[in-house]
């Protein structure tokens, strides 16, 4: 047997993040943000308002903001996932996954605020989104770090509640 110490080192329990890297995660959010309250508001406008509101009785012209919404959630988050793969942020899929979990119904949310207050809440929950979730994957055990998601974005959802 050998008596001298291993060459390898000991893997550290987290994987490194980087202060650059979390700032452009932050950005990735905040153009996110902006992308999904314009985007939400040309596709009610566009599609959902011609379409269905006719008869504002019409239940998807009642829901044409929240609708409107969840196709924006879907495309900002395929876009949030090439961001941050680009980035080579780790575990981009699970990142942008919880992060769509915990913002649906952002839309009905922002609402009925006034134009600049919805894209700054907009702005503002898709950077703590997208900058906490990808702190948080950061254990090497993958099931530490779907259990960390999990408990935050269902704390989300009990806020989103709430």
């Amino acid at each position: 047997m050998d008596d001298q110490p291993s060459s390898r080192a000991t893997p550290q329990p987290l994987i490194d993040l980087s202060v650059q890297t979390l700032l452009q995660v932050a950005l990735l959010g905040v153009g996110l943000g902006l992308l999904s309250w314009i985007l939400t508001q040309l596709i009610r406008q566009i599609v959902f308002v011609p379409l269905f509101c006719g008869d504002p009785a019409n239940s998807m012209c009642v829901g044409a903001t929240g609708s409107a919404g969840v196709i924006t959630l879907i495309i900002t988050t395929i876009a949030g996932l090439l961001g941050l793969v680009r980035l080579g942020v780790y575990r981009p899929l699970l990142v942008a996954l919880a992060s769509a979990v915990s913002l649906w119904g952002m839309a009905i949310w922002v609402g009925n605020l006034l134009w600049f207050e919805a894209i700054a809440w907009s702005i503002v929950l898709y950077v703590v989104a997208y900058v906490v979730f990808t702190w948080l994957v950061r254990p090497r055990a993958f099931v530490l770090a779907v259990g960390l998601v999990l408990a935050v974005v269902l704390l989300a959802r009990i806020a989103a509640v709430v």
